[in-house]
């Protein structure tokens, strides 16, 4: 489908027809980073996993904040028919939370995908600066040959086509939005007391071996979240979408077909 947002068209990919399922990707990615999950859910959902601005398919300049990025899912999620399904992985989580701040009401059901609540602490901050600093010295190839064995479990890492993938994806974003993005995150605010107030379906899914936002933290949120699910995908690192995309599909469809259900 077209979305017209800040003076610009943006294509957003989908596949299948049932509930819209909207799939938020994460940092330093894009939409095709849910290729293999939506897939297999677009044989029971119509699955749309959009670029956020700054990349892909979407010209609109990449925002230094998360509500700049909510208010793009949420134009997106308001063109289509109720109910809907949102997920986010890692940054993705972050831009859903956002957005249910501010309209808890939006969706139907939300999943979190190795993600948190918590707002980076200093620490997390001057890491995030760090990054900045190395995307403007060094580039984004830098930034792909930190980040891919953080992303992933060490078996993972060790299958050389998911890595090659990997690193086409985030070599193709643009220095100036994967900077926008770690400021966004950076400056993110806590999210830890608006999950107390969360009261739709929700399910947080985490890698076993995550080591970004280590399974403690989803048990957590899911604690927080009042009747939310919690999944373990074993064998995964942090980015299981691409990892075990079979069992998060398999996840995410059991829970959005009993979520989003008539």
């Amino acid at each position: 489908m077209r979305l017209e947002w800040s003076g610009h068209s943006t294509e957003v990919r989908e596949a299948g027809a049932g509930p819209s399922i909207v799939l938020v990707h994460g940092y330093p990615l894009d939409g095709a980073m849910w290729s293999g999950v939506a897939r297999t859910l677009a044989t029971r959902f119509r699955v749309l996993k959009p670029d956020l601005p700054g990349r892909g398919e979407n010209p609109a300049p990449a925002p230094r904040d998360l509500e700049g990025h909510a208010d793009f899912v949420e134009a997106l999620v308001r063109e289509l028919p109720p109910p809907v399904g949102l997920a986010g992985f890692s940054m993705g989580g972050y831009v859903c939370l956002a957005l249910l701040r501010r309209h808890l009401d939006t969706v139907r059901a939300l999943a979190l995908v190795d993600t948190r609540s918590e707002a980076d602490d200093e620490e997390g901050r001057k890491k995030r600066d760090e990054a900045i600093a190395t995307v403007r010295t060094a580039g984004v190839s830098k930034i792909a040959e930190v980040m891919v064995p953080r992303l992933l479990s060490p078996a993972s890492a060790a299958n050389r086509d998911l890595v090659d993938r990997l690193r086409r994806i985030i070599l193709r974003q643009r220095p100036e939005t994967v900077e926008a993005d770690l400021a966004a995150m950076r400056d993110r605010r806590d999210s830890v007391e608006l999950l107390r107030d969360i009261r739709l379906a929700a399910l947080v899914l985490v890698g076993e071996q995550d080591a970004l936002t280590p399974p403690a933290l989803s048990e957590k949120m899911a604690s927080a979240i009042a009747g939310a699910r919690l999944v373990r995908i074993p064998s995964a690192g942090h980015l299981t979408p691409m990892e075990r995309p079979g069992a998060v599909a398999e996840a995410l469809g059991d829970f959005f077909a009993s979520s989003l259900a008539a």
